[in-house]
């Protein structure tokens, strides 16, 4: 029997108007525009385990804007003076906002501040507190030249000698870089760390004591100035690089990761700071130096208290607000910090019996499987973003047996530097408060001091500079 057209016609219109109102009954999730620096370490954030896993758990899908902006306070006044869309902007690496310029846009509207937050913004990131700088030298060259670890400043002055005169890259070029800092990071600067040497040495807070000596200045101290006199002489011998006082971070990068070996010393605050991802032969060549015993038997660590920094804001103009509420307090459960932080369960970590014992020393919380901080990846966010893995296990990972992971090494330097670091008791840690007017004329005049643009061995410009801290 024939079917008439108009019949066929007639039954696509009708099978039509039934997936429409289909697809009308079926809600469709709200989209949420977030911004997020970009990260060599993220392979794609549409098929990302962790995005996946917050679009699932929230019933929201995700559209990001990458930002290959490295400057954040521009990013953020540029993204405040347009009619953008973004919902959300999330911090992390090297794009990281000024604390002081998120108070003022959450003051002026700019920034959304939801109720019942923590703070300014409620979204952060902290890390465990420890030493703030660690001191990290080049062991081949060690090997090479017969030479031990040293355990005092007299130590190694002698080895930073030997490295930038018998050639232990064995090249045959005077090339070799006996110690090398960059400027715009404290745990950067060699200098701050030889003078723990010397005395207790905290440019995080104007260069006061901790504890109960938080209100005595240890840059007016004879320690100090003989501190100085130390490093004077080691730049006066070529063995601190000039470009120690106007290289940024990533130029001494450039020269740690050189397939020549270039680089005896140097220091930061973790090794991943400072050695690629994906260069395990140039990770193994660095080991950590213990702190130096000083020639008057000084040796201290700079203890670092790790304040929240703000990881993600909600943006005042955003028309999304409880559904970046939403991701944001999601972002910050135990659950989803664990996967930001460590990747997927039971794939890339799995929880501990306890019976062993973590990188710290501690009892075991986690267990890795795979090994993907600071690596290229598609689990997690690569540390960018908002969240709170609680310290137990922060402090409970267990060594997976690779000598390259970066998590591992930290943790064996920490731990060597522990006992140096201020005593507080049971006391919270006491800290005098940061003077930036002050701080600013202590650094100028320690890099004036060690490059020789002021004679630090002078009593009079000793005094002048004793002075000058007294009228800031």
């Amino acid at each position: 029997m024939k079917i008439r057209s108009h019949q066929i016609l007639k039954s696509i219109i009708v099978l039509s108007l039934c997936l429409f109102i289909a697809g009308c009954g079926k809600k469709q999730p709200a989209v949420l525009h977030v911004a997020i620096p970009y990260s060599d370490n993220i392979q794609d954030l549409k098929t990302n385990y962790y995005v996946r896993w917050l679009e699932e758990k929230t019933g929201l899908s995700l559209d990001f804007t990458i930002v290959h902006n490295r400057r954040c306070d521009d990013y953020l006044a540029e993204l405040f003076n347009s009619d953008s869309e973004i919902d959300i902007v999330l911090f992390g690496e090297d794009f990281i906002p000024d604390e002081e310029k998120i108070r003022k846009y959450a003051a002026s509207g700019e920034v959304y501040i939801p109720e019942k937050t923590t703070g300014y913004t409620g979204y952060g990131q902290k890390e465990l507190d420890g030493a703030g700088e660690i001191m990290w030298i080049n062991y081949e060259w060690l090997e090479n030249l017969g030479l031990s670890m040293p355990k005092t400043t007299d130590e190694l002055a002698a080895v930073l000698r030997s490295f930038k005169e018998k050639d232990p890259n064995g090249n045959g070029i005077a090339d070799e870089i006996a110690l090398i800092g960059a400027v715009g990071d404290y745990s950067c600067d060699p200098i701050e760390f030889l003078l723990e040497s010397f005395v207790y040495n905290d440019p995080y807070h104007s260069r006061y004591g901790a504890g109960r000596d938080a209100d005595k200045l240890m840059a007016s101290t004879d320690e100090y100035r003989e501190g100085i006199m130390y490093c004077n002489d080691l730049f006066n011998e070529g063995l601190i690089d000039e470009r120690s006082f106007y290289g940024t971070s990533r130029d001494i990068c450039e020269l740690i990761n050189s397939p020549v070996a270039l680089v005896g010393a140097f220091t930061t605050d973790s090794i991943s700071n400072a050695v690629y991802r994906g260069n395990p032969e140039i990770m193994a060549r660095y080991v950590h130096v213990p702190p130096l015993k000083g020639p008057k038997g000084a040796c201290n660590a700079l203890y670092t208290l790790r304040t929240t920094r703000t990881a993600a804001i909600i943006t005042g103009s955003s028309n999304m607000k409880e559904e970046a509420k939403l991701l944001l307090d999601t972002m910050m459960t135990e659950e989803a910090s664990l996967i930001a932080r460590f990747g997927e369960p039971e794939v890339d970590w799995t929880f501990s019996s306890g019976q062993d014992v973590s990188i710290f020393g501690t009892p075991s919380t986690i267990i890795t499987k795979n090994y993907i901080r600071n690596t290229l990846q598609n689990k997690h966010l690569s540390g960018i973003g908002p969240m709170e893995v609680p310290a137990k296990y922060l402090m409970g990972v267990t060594w997976n047996g690779i000598n390259s992971d970066t998590e591992y090494i930290d943790a064996e330097a920490q731990i060597s530097y522990r006992y140096y670091l201020p005593n507080f008791g049971d006391d919270e840690p006491v800290f005098h408060e940061y003077d930036e007017t002050l701080s600013a004329y202590l650094d100028r005049s320690l890099k004036d001091f060690v490059r020789g643009k002021k004679d630090v061995r002078s009593d009079t410009e000793w005094g002048k500079y004793l002075n000058g801290i007294d009228t800031q």
